[in-house]
């Protein structure tokens, strides 16, 4: 049976949740959840949330699915421990070196990996099986095609998401809200820059980042028929009343009975601008994007036909009722419906078609006036889960008494439990009858359950106190709230660092596309290059013309790899039997692919090193540590682990790649319809700030956004060397060969005379920073994430 997977980000969710029909449900704690602003569950709610869900057979899955810093480590699998022993059926992490340490400690921990993860391919969830991972939540970039391709070729559940906000960049692979304000969404604390607005080439501002919703609601049967074990709702910081009205829908739609009320429902309660099916049926143009609005458009109501002084005229577009909350279209600027005059009356409601007056102070004539809270779904919703007749569990009881002993036994399904009372006593004048027992013991309203068959034995004339059959029947209950949490054994937790003490003299890596500069880079002596990536329109594609190199260079595949898989895979083994051994990969499915070819194998920022632990999951050269730890951060990683290791000292970083297309989107064109019109060059995208971010697009129609500024540290080359890293990473994208030269040169020269203990800039390190002062950043070297 498919699983309805809900999100809950207080316990009132989780009810709402599961009293509406969720299998299950994720939630996220205090600790290490990534989205810390949600209100998150403590301790005790956790255990409360595994009692009260596994008594309606729900499963509780709990998010642990941030990047981990070394010093974070023992707490975090400490807490893992604790979500084991109280309970929780998996746990949703992220982080590649803790997921080594789960297997390791807690092997019997159900592991699900999160779409933090950026899984996209069919070897990449293999891979993950292989290490132990149950379930993987694939990329929602993903088309159905392409999920059950993976789902029919695997032995790991698959998870998709089915609705809710989506991110426009890959996840897990987005560094814009880091890079531009510290707030990283891989440390769950993401300030969502994709819904600010942008202009593009100094056009219009629009939200040109921000998408539509999710939902699949029409095609749950589809996604059932390719073989996905789970049906995601996103949504944890959203508010109980939501989370009730999308699982409610969603339930329907997978027991075949969904109508047009719920679809309007769940328009109502939350959409920016519709909805959109995203990737699923490669729809990836301007109509899955909300350009307008990025936040809660609500339904159209109407537009102003008149002022009178603080109220306006509205002719009707949906029905209004008192309570109701409306919003000047894409001002934020709303009121709540206090009053409604209709024919000159006052009135409770009114319906479309009617010309109401209502109070708005700050519209005014000809604005578009947007229903953004309706308060009959909101009071609907809240009766489902908070109610009188709420959803309860069924269990059986049977209550036996004589002189000496009274037991009662109860049982849900295969769990049973019993409790002993104390010996009653023969009664004098009034014995306790049967039919006191029975109302005695049916009052459950205060737990999930009620007695759908409740058997009394007694010997007759026996005297029981009222108060000891109620506390049988608490007694009982909670005993088997016990029994159905699923305790398990406190395991201890012991984490061994590996001690690096080497001091070593690091090597200059560059990573291009472009054989000019993979030459250039060589010249100035870089002791490897990195060809290939992202296959950007902008850059040239030919290894080959490299070949005489070849001892210095390298293919470099990206961290998205999923139509292109196979070509990139046979284009890899032809590679290998031209010479070429090493490659640098940043996609855990195409690293398993190289790793059969033989290659030996550098791990890329997809892989999100943010650990020790996770320099030693997979096999490897080196590893390129994340661009979000600090100088200190960075050291405590490399003096811990065995592995060699790599840090980027120059570039743009790339803060996020998309499956969809500003350039072409904003122009009205999708994948299919579009004329190439990137021109295959580097367009820009300018914020409020005036900062303005480049992007390339490859040849696959991605589109990748760069920083505005370069990350250039070359007057702490102290602080760099005092870190041991193996290799210094270079990276270029729209720097011409001259200026390559001349910063392998600068940086090569720098570590020359800085293991000589001359940490002076020389001329053509100033020469370069002076050329780049107004675009320079030094990255989160000397201020991290928190």
């Amino acid at each position: 049976m498919v699983e309805l997977l809900a999100p809950a980000g207080d316990f009132e969710s989780l009810k709402a949740a599961v009293i509406n029909g969720a299998n299950a449900v994720y939630i996220g704690g205090k600790e290490f959840s990534a989205r810390q602003y949600a209100g998150n569950f403590d301790r005790q709610e956790i255990i409360d949330a595994v009692r009260f869900s596994h008594a309606y057979d729900v499963k509780v899955y709990v998010t642990l699915n941030t990047l981990l810093k070394n010093e974070e480590l023992n707490d975090a699998l400490n807490y893992a421990a604790f979500l084991y022993e109280s309970g929780v059926d998996a746990i949703i992490v992220q982080d590649i070196g803790f997921l080594k340490l789960l297997k390791e400690i807690l092997p019997e921990f159900e592991v699900h990996a999160s779409t933090q993860m950026s899984v996209n391919n069919l070897d990449g969830v293999n891979h993950l099986y292989s290490l132990g991972v149950k379930r993987v939540v694939l990329a929602r970039e993903l088309s159905l095609s392409e999920i059950e391709y993976i789902c029919k070729n695997t032995q790991a559940e698959i998870e998709v998401f089915i609705h809710g906000a989506l991110c426009i960049c890959f996840s897990g692979q987005c560094l814009f809200s880091s890079m531009i304000g510290g707030r990283s969404g891989n440390r769950g604390r993401c300030a969502q820059p994709c819904r600010m607005q942008y202009s593009l080439e100094g056009g219009e501002k629009s939200y040109i980042l921000s998408p539509k919703d999710l939902w699949t609601i029409e095609h749950i049967d589809k996604l059932i028929k390719a073989g996905v074990k789970s049906l995601k709702i996103e949504g944890r910081m959203k508010r109980p009343e939501y989370v009730a009205t999308v699982v409610s829908s969603y339930r329907k739609a997978i027991d075949n009975g969904l109508d047009e009320e719920d679809k309007k429902n769940i328009m109502s309660i939350f959409n920016r601008g519709g909805f959109t099916t995203a990737y699923l049926f490669e729809n990836q143009g301007p109509e899955m994007m909300s350009y307008q609005n990025p936040k809660n458009w609500g339904t159209a109501l109407g537009k102003v036909l008149d002022k009178k002084g603080k109220f306006v005229i509205i002719k009707l577009e949906d029905k209004l009722n008192l309570g109701d909350g409306i919003e000047i279209f894409g001002t934020g600027k709303g009121v709540p419906v206090n009053k409604i005059y209709k024919n000159g009356k006052e009135v409770e409601s009114a319906n479309r078609g009617d010309e109401v007056k209502i109070y708005f102070e700050e519209a005014k004539k000809g604005d578009k006036i947007y229903k953004t809270q309706d308060i009959k779904l909101i009071e609907r919703a809240r009766e489902s889960f908070e109610g009188k007749c709420i959803k309860k569990v069924p269990i059986n009881g049977c209550f036996k008494a004589d002189l000496e002993k009274v037991v009662l036994t109860i049982k849900k399904d295969d769990v049973e439990v019993k409790v002993l009372g104390e010996a009653p006593q023969r009664a004098i004048s009034k014995p306790t009858t049967r039919e006191k027992v029975i109302e005695s013991l049916s009052k459950t309203k205060d737990t999930p359950f009620y007695f759908e068959d409740l058997e009394v034995e007694m010997q007759e004339g026996l005297m029981i106190p009222i108060s000891q059959i109620n506390e049988l029947r608490r007694s009982a209950i909670e005993k088997l709230l016990d029994k159905l949490q699923n305790k398990k054994q406190r395991v201890d937790i012991n984490i061994n660092f590996s001690k690096n003490k080497k001091e070593i003299i690091p090597k200059v890596a560059v990573k291009t596309g472009r054989i000019d500069v993979a030459r250039a880079a060589i010249e100035a002596g870089a002791d490897i290059v990195f060809f290939g990536g992202d296959r950007l329109r902008i850059n040239s594609k030919d290894i080959e013309g490299l070949i005489q190199h070849k001892e210095k260079i390298a293919p470099y595949f990206s961290e998205i790899i999923i139509e292109e898989f196979d070509a990139l895979k046979q284009r890899a083994k032809e590679l290998k039997s031209k010479g070429f051994n090493c490659a640098l990969c940043g996609n855990i499915g195409f690293y398993k692919a190289l790793k059969e070819i033989e290659y030996d194998v550098y791990l890329d920022k997809g892989f999100n090193i943010f650990n020790s632990f996770s320099v030693d999951l997979f096999e490897n050269k080196a590893a390129l540590i994340s661009y979000e730890l600090n100088i200190k951060e960075i050291k405590n990683l490399i003096e811990n682990t065995k592995g060699n290791t790599m840090i980027t000292v120059y570039g743009r970083t790339k803060l996020m790649v998309s499956r969809y297309c500003p350039i072409g989107s904003s122009k009205g064109y999708n994948r299919e319809t579009c004329p190439n019109v990137c021109n295959n060059k580097i367009h820009y995208l300018k914020d409020r700030m005036g900062e303005k971010f480049p992007i390339a697009t490859d040849i696959y129609c991605r589109s990748h956004i760069y920083n505005s500024k370069k990350t250039i540290v070359l007057e702490h080359i102290k602080d760099l060397l005092s870190l041991n890293s193996d290799y210094w990473v270079l990276e270029f994208l729209d720097e011409d060969a001259h200026d390559v030269k001349n910063i392998v040169s600068a940086y090569k020269d720098a570590i020359s005379r800085g293991i000589k203990g001359d940490f002076t800039l020389s001329q053509l390190a100033i020469g370069i920073l002076e050329k780049n002062k107004n675009d320079i950043t030094k990255g989160h070297f000397y201020r991290g994430v928190q």
